[in-house]
């Protein structure tokens, strides 16, 4: 556990006045203790009660953040033992909806371990804009490796200003994080339809270069558009997927 005096209550008071709930306010703060290592992997987290004195928050809003961070793929819970920052290298911890990658033989879902590239905001126009509404939006590039057997690539849109928690967080928050599920716990913006397209061509050289596959190698691309129960668009995730030998199940 660290022994540096409170480096929570600093990290809190920087947000006193953003406007985020409580809960959130915590989830931010242990979670740019994560990324700038104060808090380092596999490190034990001081016991709720002790984070309830630290941060001057309630139990049930610690509870709630601690949750919140689980499901972020950022904390892990041993029953008997507390909560520890996450292994870097543990699997998304939500399985991915939208496509599985099945071992044939034991008919089990390969895990997926993701890795945060970048965050941009986007002013131009792709497919992702023929769906989404607004000018500007939010692209998260991440690189799902499948089993640690082969990378795909994935880049997801948002529109900005609409889910500010995509918009700000640290990025290493969003290594592990599964958008769909996201947004239904944090905003209340379920994804009830899915539009999917699944096409094969020659990756562009950049993809090419990020899956380490020689220059004008093809694969599959797979676009998904996700839909709110009111029709809206809340999200467009594309994924380049190389050749590989697992089984893939799209749902």
């Amino acid at each position: 556990m660290t022994t540096a005096p409170n480096w929570l209550a600093g990290r809190l008071k920087n947000d006193a006045g953003s406007g985020l709930p409580k809960y959130l306010q915590l989830r931010k703060a242990i979670s740019d203790a994560i990324a700038d290592t104060t808090l380092t992997e596999s490190e034990k987290l001081p016991a709720e009660e002790v984070l309830v004195k630290m941060s001057g928050f309630s139990l049930g809003t610690v509870q709630r953040a601690l949750s919140v961070l689980v499901d972020d793929g950022l904390l892990t819970r041993k029953q008997g033992s507390g909560t520890f920052v996450a292994d870097k290298e543990a699997p998304m911890r939500a399985p991915f909806y939208h496509c599985k990658f099945l071992d044939e033989a034991s008919g089990e879902i390969l895990p997926i371990y993701s890795r945060i590239l970048g965050r941009t905001v986007v002013t131009g126009t792709g497919a992702w804009s023929d769906h989404l509404r607004g000018d500007e939006h939010v692209c998260i590039e991440r690189i799902f490796s499948i089993n640690n057997e082969f990378d795909v690539y994935t880049r997801a849109y948002i529109v900005r200003g609409v889910f500010p928690l995509l918009d700000d967080s640290p990025l290493d928050a969003l290594s592990g994080v599964n958008i769909k599920e996201l947004l239904e716990r944090e905003y209340r913006r379920p994804a009830t339809r899915f539009s999917e397209k699944l096409s094969v061509s020659v990756f562009p050289p950049a993809v090419c270069k990020l899956l380490k596959l020689p220059k004008g190698s093809a694969g599959a691309t797979l676009d998904i558009s996700a839909f709110d129960r009111r029709g809206e668009a809340v999200y467009f995730q594309s994924l380049s997927i190389p050749p590989n030998p697992r089984k893939l199940v799209v749902s």
